[in-house]
């Protein structure tokens, strides 16, 4: 399911491995880390993100969920947004990863997804 997701704000899924019970996904590298690691425990020699920054990984965060809600085949559900889950790459241009929540959105004549609570607290959608 993975490898049919492309947008530019969710990480690319290299490849996998299976191994008897052991599974292994290798997805793109990417060289700024995540988002929690530029919003939390900075070094005292390193500055904080600017807003303009900050703006431009809100927005390519939300064009992710707007993909994966609204315009993927089949509509996909992200459960869990969080700062250590939005990885960025080059130029703080961020994107999606940890798809372990995820469910199918309403597909043919179903109207809803099971609301039962998993994880992490995070994002969740309407």
């Amino acid at each position: 399911m993975l490898s049919l997701l492309h947008h530019s704000n969710l990480v690319n899924l290299i490849g996998y491995c299976t191994d008897g019970d052991q599974r292994l996904l290798v997805y793109e590298y990417m060289p700024m880390g995540s988002l929690e690691g530029h919003l939390f425990d900075l070094d005292p020699d390193k500055d904080p993100l600017d807003w303009n920054t900050r703006m431009k990984i809100a927005v390519g965060a939300a064009q992710s969920l707007e993909y994966l809600h609204f315009k993927a085949n089949p509509l996909i559900i992200y459960h869990d947004l969080k700062s250590a889950n939005i990885l960025l790459g080059n130029d703080f241009n961020p994107k999606l990863s940890d798809f372990g929540l995820a469910k199918l959105g309403p597909v043919g004549e179903k109207t809803h997804v099971s609301t039962r609570v998993m994880g992490t607290y995070g994002y969740r959608a309407p």
